[in-house]
């Protein structure tokens, strides 16, 4: 069975590039617009990795990584969060007792570099 990878991001052309380079790397894919929706997805698609955007509507990245590591069923999937933004410290940096994301993926995105990352996290 293929691994699983959920996308949260706002933007339209990021959800299809992910989508598609994932599929053709052999994993089962779904998206999200936004956090909200993104948090209520990761309990219902169970996925292996969770891709996250850190400047959406509704509820921001930020909000939502809380919200995924705090969740007993969501807490120990692999968050990479992709971003085009260069001081994520500045939104990562106080997390409290939460595990910072699992890796840091700076927009625009090395095709090769981050799929290297996602099976590193994974598997393939």
């Amino acid at each position: 069975m293929a691994k699983r990878i959920l996308i949260i991001d706002d933007e339209r052309d990021m959800q299809v590039y992910l989508g598609t380079l994932f599929r053709k790397a052999g994993y089962e894919t779904k998206t999200a617009g936004n956090g909200e929706e993104g948090l209520k997805l990761a309990e219902t698609f169970e996925p292996d990795l969770i891709t996250l955007d850190v400047l959406m509507p509704k509820q921001s990245g930020v909000k939502a990584y809380r919200g995924l590591r705090t969740s007993p069923q969501t807490s120990s999937i692999p968050i990479v969060v992709l971003t085009g933004l260069t001081r994520l410290d500045d939104f990562f940096g106080d997390l409290g007792d939460l595990k910072r994301p699992d890796a840091l993926v700076e927009k625009p995105i090395d095709r090769d570099t981050f799929l290297a990352t996602v099976e590193g996290l994974i598997g393939a």
